[in-house]
């Protein structure tokens, strides 16, 4: 595994690349309101505010409603540092995340080559590596409390691939599930 001071010292990078970054981050609007359960108002939020900053897919599957996000817009290739460009698309999902309030599970994937020098000892240990970046990036910089939220790697062993063409979406890529989306209280 890896020690918790290399894992402490990539959350203090994430924090001060997000204090150094000046992008503005994209707000949600009033506008027009949805009931908040309503998967027409998570796509909503979604077209309006992620879709100018990167491709997504959603999906409907019975353990809730899915963002995927290709990998390479939140980090560099055998790295598990959050990217400037990630932080901006984490704070706008994170606006999103906190709006829906509901369950999320952040789940890394990926079918990276590692580099010979890689301190990563397999894709799967990478990609829980990223997950937890990004799930630490959200409690911090979005107010998502701990206990909405958490975070699993997959390395390779759900591919993307049998659902939709490698044209459409890489295998390598993060997941955000949102749990009991449907459902009104």
């Amino acid at each position: 595994m890896y020690e918790v001071g290399f894992v402490l010292k990539k959350i203090a990078l994430i924090f001060i690349i997000f204090i150094l970054s000046a992008h503005s981050a994209v707000s949600i609007t009033a506008g027009e309101r949805y009931p908040i359960d309503r998967t027409e108002y998570i796509e909503k939020l979604l077209q309006d505010n992620l879709a100018p900053l990167t491709r997504y897919t959603c999906t409907l599957v019975p353990r809730g409603f899915v963002i995927s996000v290709a990998e390479e817009d939140f980090f560099e290739n055998n790295s598990g540092c959050i990217t400037s460009r990630g932080e901006i698309i984490l704070r706008v999902l994170g606006k999103i995340l906190k709006e829906v309030n509901r369950e999320c599970t952040i789940e890394g994937h990926s079918e990276e080559v590692l580099a010979q020098n890689s301190i990563y000892k397999s894709d799967w240990e990478l990609s829980i590596v990223r997950a937890e970046a990004i799930l630490h990036y959200l409690i911090e910089n979005s107010e998502i409390p701990i206990e909405k939220i958490h975070s699993i790697g997959f390395g390779d062993i759900m591919p993307y691939e049998n659902k939709v063409t490698k044209k459409q979406f890489s295998n390598n890529r993060i997941n955000f599930v949102i749990f009991d989306y449907h459902a009104t209280r």
